[in-house]
């Protein structure tokens, strides 16, 4: 028998797939404060929502709930032309955002997002300047 409760097999595998909590909620589509409550044992996912939180977390629901050793999921295979390489910036900002808690990561995603939309609004707002100045 498996000693390791569902909670902690669900946070280990979420981990093994670098995502977040966020993240494993939208792909099974409930909310992150669900995740959260199975991970800390405080209840357990049954019926659809466990099927969906297998899919997210590519194992089987047996699995999830008994740690069933014939049913433990492998990490995805990741070809060579799905790797992402970072630079050398990229690499020190994941670094350093990995670094923060989790309510500080979501309020730099949340500005960095804002900071994408401005400048997305004043991109289209020159091309659509540059496409009236070309009329005249």
């Amino acid at each position: 028998m498996n000693k390791i409760s569902p909670g902690e097999r669900i946070k280990k595998r979420r981990k093994e797939l670098n995502l977040t909590q966020r993240e494993v909620a939208k792909l099974a589509q409930v909310s992150h404060v669900t995740i959260s409550k199975w991970e800390s044992d405080d209840n357990e996912p049954q019926g659809r929502n466990l099927f969906q939180l297998s899919q997210a977390l590519q194992c089987s629901p047996t699995w999830i709930l008994y740690g069933d050793e014939d049913k433990q999921p492998e990490l995805p295979a990741v070809s060579e032309e799905d790797k992402i390489t970072l630079d050398e910036l990229e690499e020190q900002l994941l670094e350093l955002f990995r670094a923060l808690p989790s309510s500080e990561k979501e309020r730099h995603v949340t500005e960095l997002r804002g900071k994408v939309d401005d400048f997305n609004r004043l991109f289209y707002e020159l091309l659509q300047a540059r496409k009236t100045s070309k009329k005249k």
